[in-house]
């Protein structure tokens, strides 16, 4: 094997230490090659064993990985130095290594200090079907107490969320909120918290969590309003007969603005109630076009206006505030319920001797968390790792992060993630844990006590022009709003590989029009579903396209590049067509693609993970 070139970026990856490091590793930046060759560099250059490294992965299949990759480059390097000792004894360590996923980690935890939370040590991790339906035997247990004595707070509860079907909707609420909780560090705590947020006393809406919130919303979205009045103004101010519009307008923006310009709920919302647009001028003196194309602005921003008025600014501070502390009354009896199933559920496992995922984090986190001060099990895994290696960090979720904080010394773990890969949020995974060290941690030579963060942007994987293509669209699309980091230049992916001169393909955006208009609910304010069915005219259109241009492709016999960087023709098994889900999609591509004669096999089961 060829020596690898390492840049200047991947280096201080491999060999800095001494403090808490974070590499923001993009795209094909070779961050799994540099997390085996940090773990090389300790185990041959700093004589460090492997066993006193901890290393996180995401999934077990990247663990395994991982430590397969660890094995062969200890191999080759046992090859260059037959005779090192300390290398051979690594083969050895290798199979007892921690190098697994954070539920392995913490089972292991809970395994080992069973006796100090007072569990069971014989208990068992229950398959998802097992846990599920004692769940639901746990809840209709208690759901059937309390209507048995009567309990005020429980009826009232269910007065408030059911209807004359049944409870289906109070007892999917406290299950939604368990589940919720689970992914915060000490769930009945944090319930507590967040509960007495509701308890307000006098304050002006505005001032609350969730006016911050909705006053920006609104004062964001009437400076929207105002920009598109006034970019329409600025693109026809120079047509003749256009004064009457420009004066519309005009007033238009000066009511908006005024509105904007208030600082407290009430003021912002009695001016945006009182935005009045007049009827739309009806002279005949200008072009029919520009006049058009002036109300259809006004008309989008009217419905900004309007949206603002119905959705949003629906009551004054004081009637807010009063529906928030009548919310708490509410709140404290749901927070009691969740408390109790939440309890009984625990105990119910407990009787049973299983554990769910959920039970093996809050297991560890209670075991390294058991005492005030200093905690002689934290302690024992603190003077054993040497090193943690987090892979994955952006799919953190916060018990990780404190079962993880709990074992370092504050001076000694390594992360790695890319916050624009972060597609774990519905699971609890918490991107901005990655996101504050991003902006506290300083690159080298500039940074202070925080940690170090280093940026590997160059990619390997790719060419230039599908890099080119991809910083383009992020740099559009991507924002702290819509993604959760700003797409700037810092961002950009950058060419590392090398590749001969051949075929000078561009990358390619096809955009296809089907020339209809696209469906709408009656409340446009819904959210689409994130897996919404396409319509199957829309798929065959793409479908169609597609098979054309892999017909395209072999009929030029476009030119593809081998590993060893020599060019050869195209073959069908070099194209994949990668779709976001593949239940009803699939079959339509199978079939437009079969209808050119051309060979196609369609995976049912794969995921992109």
């Amino acid at each position: 094997m060829g020596e690898v070139k390492w840049t200047n970026e991947q280096l201080l990856a491999i060999k800095e230490k001494g403090e808490n490091i974070l590499v923001a590793a993009a795209a094909g930046s070779g961050k799994t090659a540099v997390l085996v060759e940090r773990i090389i560099n300790k185990i041959i250059n700093e004589k460090i064993d492997i066993d006193k490294i901890l290393v996180v992965t995401f999934t077990k299949s990247a663990a395994s990985e991982m430590r397969a990759r660890i094995l062969d480059a200890i191999y080759e390097n046992i090859e260059k130095n037959p005779e090192d000792m300390h290398l051979q004894k690594q083969i050895t360590l290798l199979s007892k290594a921690n190098i697994c996923t954070i539920d392995s980690f913490c089972l292991d935890v809970v395994k080992n200090n069973f006796f100090e939370i007072g569990i069971s040590p014989n208990l068992k991790i229950a398959d998802n079907t097992e846990i599920e339906i004692l769940k639901q035997e746990t809840l209709e247990d208690l759901f059937e107490e309390n209507y048995e004595t009567g309990n005020e707070e429980f009826l009232e509860l269910i007065n408030t969320y059911t209807n004359y079907r049944g409870d289906e909707n109070l007892q999917n609420l406290i299950l939604e909120i368990y589940r919720f909780i689970q992914s915060m560090p000490f769930p009945e705590k944090w319930l507590e918290k967040k509960v007495e947020m509701f308890n307000l006393s006098d304050i002006s809406f505005e001032k609350t969590t969730w006016g911050q919130i909705l006053f920006s919303k609104v004062k964001e979205d009437l400076q929207d309003g105002i920009l598109k009045l006034e970019e329409e103004i600025e693109k026809i101010k120079n047509e003749e007969n256009i004064n009457e519009i420009i004066d519309i307008l005009s007033e238009d923006i000066s009511q908006m603005k005024l509105a904007f310009e208030k600082d407290n709920w009430d003021d912002i919302y009695n001016g945006t109630h009182g935005i009045d647009f007049k009827p739309f001028t009806r002279s005949k003196k200008m072009s029919e076009d520009i006049k058009q194309e002036a109300k259809d602005k006004r008309d989008e921003v009217k419905k900004i206006v309007n949206k603002l008025k119905e959705k949003i600014l629906v009551c004054r501070s004081e009637d807010a505030i009063k529906e928030i502390q009548d919310m708490y009354e509410i709140l404290v009896k749901v927070k009691n319920l969740v408390l109790e199933f939440s309890n009984r559920f625990l105990q119910a496992k407990q009787d049973k001797n299983i554990m769910d995922f959920n039970d093996i984090e809050h297991y560890a986190l209670n075991i390294l968390y058991k005492y005030n001060g200093e905690n002689y099990v934290s302690k024992k895994y603190q003077d054993k790792y040497e090193e943690i290696l987090i892979d994955e960090y952006q799919d953190s979720n916060l018990v990780q992060e404190y079962i993880l904080n709990a074992i370092s010394r504050k001076n000694n773990i390594f992360m790695v993630g890319d916050v624009k890969q972060s597609i774990y949020k519905f699971r609890g995974a918490r991107p901005e844990l990655f996101l504050d060290k991003y902006e506290k941690y300083k690159e080298k030579d500039l940074k202070e006590n925080d940690g170090l963060k280093i940026q590997l942007f160059k990619n390997f994987r790719s060419r230039k022009n599908v890099l080119d293509i991809t910083n383009i669209i992020f740099n559009d699309i991507m924002s702290k709003e819509l993604g959760d980091i700003d797409y700037t230049e810092e961002e950009y992916l950058n060419l590392g590989a090398e590749y001969p001169e051949g075929n000078k393909l561009e990358a390619e955006l096809h955009i296809i029009d089907s020339k209809e208009e696209v469906y709408q609910k009656e409340d446009d304010d819904e959210e689409e579903d994130a897996e919404e069915t396409e319509r199957v005219e829309d798929i065959v259109l793409e479908a169609k396209f597609v098979a054309n241009k892999i017909k395209e492709l072999m009929d030029n016999e476009t030119l593809i590049c081998n590993k060893d960087k020599t060019y050869r023709k195209i073959m069908y098994k070099d194209i994949v067509v990668l779709l976001r889900s593949t239940k009803e999609i699939a079959p339509i591509y199978e079939q437009e693609i079969s209808k050119l004669n051309l060979p196609v096999f369609c995976d049912m089961t794969a995921r992109i993970s």
